[in-house]
């Protein structure tokens, strides 16, 4: 173990070198109880495990093993060895704000372009995340890379739709888990796909603006018109009107008029064929 480097999902992220390469990696310890607790990590560490197989996709974090030892009567200490990224997008995000460092367009446009590619394959792949948000997007050599599927979920059907605990953070909930949480509800039906893309926006609106006050402005809102204005008024000082509409399509309060990733892949695609 070299330094400890962050939190995730319920455990500790440290940065370790493995002496027999002497090459540096990011390894997650989490403390758990019972082996119930175990078997259930394993399953959700084999989505993604499946999925990196079956896709090879770039745009998820590598991971490269895990193992568990018994370290008391009923606890255990599982830990997963992954690839070591140089930052997240949340410290990046307030280091850029802290040195009043704004994204260009360009820039912002390639991130959702890599972030929208990615979860797009998770979705044909019937794989939700469940908990999108800058922590859980980290950044190597220029990419962006979703990690951290303590949350996710193999979704059977096509359709997204999904009636479990209400899980994701709450800041960058969709609106329908957010009235359920506000209402003390524990579960709601909902689409789990287009759950995660208006978390998405979420955090793609805190990069373009990086102020959290902005998302505040839009978190309790329900009317889209209001929305709009708000999107316009933190963004167009700094970028075109293509990024409102992409923003405003991510963040529509009904679902049902909100697009999952492969459509908002295909409407992505169209929109960057009309500007190059």
């Amino acid at each position: 173990i070299v330094e400890k480097i962050g939190y995730g999902s319920f455990g500790k992220i440290y940065n370790v070198r493995w002496i027999r390469n002497n090459k540096n990696y990011a390894m997650k310890i989490i403390n758990l109880r019972y082996l119930e607790n175990i078997e259930d990590t394993q399953k959700k560490l084999q989505i993604v495990q499946d999925f990196l197989k079956k896709t090879h996709c770039p745009g998820v974090i590598k991971i490269f093993g895990s193992l568990y030892e018994k370290i008391a009567v009923e606890d255990y200490k599982y830990y997963i060895l992954m690839e070591l990224a140089q930052t997240d997008w949340e410290e990046e995000i307030k280091y850029r704000n802290k040195h009043n460092l704004y994204y260009t367009e360009e820039e912002i446009f390639n991130m959702i372009q890599q972030l929208v590619r990615c979860y797009s394959l998770l979705q044909k792949n019937n794989v939700s995340h469940r908990d999108v948000k800058p922590q859980n997007i980290l950044i190597l050599n220029g990419m962006y890379k979703v990690c951290d599927f303590g949350e996710a979920r193999t979704i059977s059907g096509k359709n997204g739709y999904i009636h479990q605990p209400i899980r994701g953070s709450e800041l960058y909930m969709s609106p329908i888990l957010f009235d359920a949480l506000n209402s003390h509800r524990i579960d709601v039906l909902h689409n789990s796909y287009k759950s995660d893309v208006f978390s998405l926006g979420m955090c793609l609106f805190l990069a373009a603006t990086l102020s959290f006050n902005s998302l505040y402005e839009i978190r309790e809102e329900k009317n889209m018109k209001v929305i709009r204005k708000i999107l316009e008024k933190y963004l167009i000082p700094h970028y075109s009107s293509y990024l409102v509409d992409i923003l405003f399509q991510m963040l529509q309060v009904d679902e049902d008029m909100r697009p999952n990733f492969i459509e908002l892949e295909k409407l992505l695609f169209l929109l960057l064929l009309y500007l190059y």
